[in-house]
């Protein structure tokens, strides 16, 4: 049985187990849930040249695979055949890019996911739809939320699909940020941890609006957000960093 602390901040493997797998790979995905306390899987999307969502957090190659150029420029055929493992660790060579509908069906029923939408505002509608089909076929709608730093690909996908859970992303705090979330009809709140305290929960809270607090990896950091009595997810590379300061807590 988990302890009232671990339901109260659930964690988010942030990119998967991203500190052990090479990022947004099956690799990382599969990781993440060996360990049982995981509730949640954060990814990254954008298009491929022939429209199919695929998951990677850059809008090019370069950094994460083997290929060079940008992610809108190849197939997803293409993609597949990159080796987006090698720059991890040799282990991991051959790891593919993943489709989105990949990791729809590996995560139903097992795990919800927290689904950022990367591309800019020339093809974010295109984005939107794709996604939000995807999800429509799987019938995923109550496991995940979609999130964004841009502004109107959230107000497109609540366009699209009005049923699904939306959210902001940001790393700041300005004045107004609840209304803004409910004039965009967002229920989520996806915020730079260092800007948590516990007067932003308190009016998140009050508007009914979950917050993610992204992204934890030191021990201090994670250990002062797990004492806090209010609600809220923690989004981390290290999901058994987050478990051990969950338990340090407890301890206390």
């Amino acid at each position: 049985m988990q302890s009232a602390k671990a339901l109260s901040h659930p964690c988010v493997a942030h990119r998967g187990w991203s500190g052990g797998a090479p990022e947004n790979t099956m690799a990382a995905f599969r990781l993440a849930l060996t360990e049982p306390s995981v509730r949640w899987i954060e990814l990254d999307v954008h298009l491929s040249k022939d429209e199919v969502p695929v998951v990677i957090h850059d809008s090019t190659l370069n950094r994460t695979t083997n290929g060079k150029g940008k992610v809108r420029d190849m197939t997803a055929e293409q993609l597949s055949r990159l080796d987006a493992g090698s720059w991890f660790h040799p282990t991991y060579a051959g790891e593919p890019v993943p489709m989105l509908e990949q990791v729809l069906a590996f995560a139903r029923g097992r795990c919800r996911l927290n689904i950022e939408l990367k591309e800019g505002a020339l093809d974010g509608g295109l984005l939107v739809r794709r996604v939000a089909g995807l999800i429509r076929a799987y019938r995923m709608d109550d496991e995940i939320v979609l999130t964004s730093f841009d502004r109107r690909l959230i107000e497109r996908a609540k366009e699209s699909a009005p049923n699904l859970r939306t959210g902001l992303i940001t790393d700041k705090k300005p004045k107004g940020l609840v209304q803004r979330l409910q004039s965009m009809q967002a229920s989520f709140l996806s915020i730079d941890h260092k800007q948590i305290s516990a007067s932003l929960l308190r009016e998140t809270e009050a508007a009914g609006i979950r917050v993610m607090a992204w992204t934890v990896n030191h021990p201090a950091d994670l250990a002062r957000l797990a004492s806090m009595p209010e609600p809220f997810q923690i989004c981390t590379n290290y999901p058994d960093r987050w478990l051990a300061a969950v338990k340090e807590g407890i301890c206390r």
